[in-house]
């Protein structure tokens, strides 16, 4: 095999095997980097899920001030002290939850250190997308709500451009500009039973399967192995065809050597039994 391996054309697809098992290599260490990166991610966002509900200046800093923009707790169980400005209220369009399409009720509410803006629950589409559905009153008062934590956006949230109160995106910047008050950079959705959430569907919570999104941990082992067994094949494939190759060429071989013509074989018969003749007739005549 190695005299097959030293020809040039084998010496050439070896080469090129190597390029493809050091691309390979490379590709599978970067999926190992983002297996880590998955495992982590969910990993912090199951924690974050399971923590105990805390106030929620101590968890994303003060409104006027955030130390955070929420991306970093999302999940994360808050409370807070206010009263609802159902006047501010607004609705989130193009949500969607158990197949229904709808909004998201987001009522402000105004606390000793800013406000906090609170997805209310879920409010199904049962008109025109031009018209807005009535929404259930938010409690009057001060209350004490638990709700847990979503990153808001930078978009703009076309508030007035839309019809009713409708709001493409939750936008903190845009609302404060409203509100004239500091907005914590992050919205929180109310849990069941919260003081707010009568008349509504409660959003249901995160998938805990997989929180991160994308593709799973598991997919992401896979693409490892996947691209370490690719690099393999590409080192494996010069030997592989070389002993193919030789195999073939020992099963052509027999089929390869021609026997001798009828023609040649009886000559050369006949020319034996002559000179076994002549040899005969030398000793004969010798003996006479």
């Amino acid at each position: 095999m190695l005299t097959t391996l030293r020809q040039p054309r084998y010496l050439g697809l070896f080469g090129l095997m190597l390029v493809v098992a050091t691309v390979c290599g490379i590709a599978g260490t970067w999926q190992v980097a983002r297996f880590e990166q998955k495992r982590a991610a969910n990993h912090h966002l199951r924690a974050d899920d399971r923590s105990a509900a805390a106030d929620i200046s101590s968890v994303l800093g003060p409104a006027a001030s955030p130390t955070s923009d929420g991306h970093a707790q999302k999940f994360r169980s808050v409370t807070a002290t206010g009263s609802y400005l159902p006047a501010e209220q607004t609705l989130l369009r193009g949500q969607t939850i158990n197949n229904d399409v709808g909004y998201l009720v987001l009522t402000p509410l105004r606390t000793e250190q800013g406000v906090l803006l609170i997805a209310r629950g879920f409010l199904r589409q049962t008109g025109a997308a031009d018209s807005s559905p009535q929404v259930p009153a938010a409690p009057t008062g001060p209350v004490t709500v638990t709700a847990r934590l979503q990153p808001a956006d930078r978009k703009p949230d076309r508030f007035g451009q839309l019809p009713g109160q409708q709001v493409d995106s939750v936008n903190p910047e845009a609302q404060a500009s409203r509100l004239r008050s500091p907005v914590w950079p992050a919205y929180a959705e109310l849990l069941t039973g919260q003081p707010g959430t009568s008349g509504l569907q409660v959003i249901p919570g995160p998938d805990l399967s997989n929180p991160a999104g994308g593709a799973e941990e598991p997919q992401h082992a896979a693409y490892v192995v996947q691209w370490y067994l690719f690099g393999l094949f590409a080192l494996a494939a010069p030997f592989i065809l070389a002993a193919a190759e030789r195999r073939r060429d020992a099963e052509e071989a027999p089929r390869n050597s021609t026997p001798s013509p009828p023609e040649e074989s009886a000559n050369s018969r006949k020319a034996a039994r002559q000179a076994r003749k002549a040899a005969l007739n030398d000793r004969l005549a010798g003996r006479a």
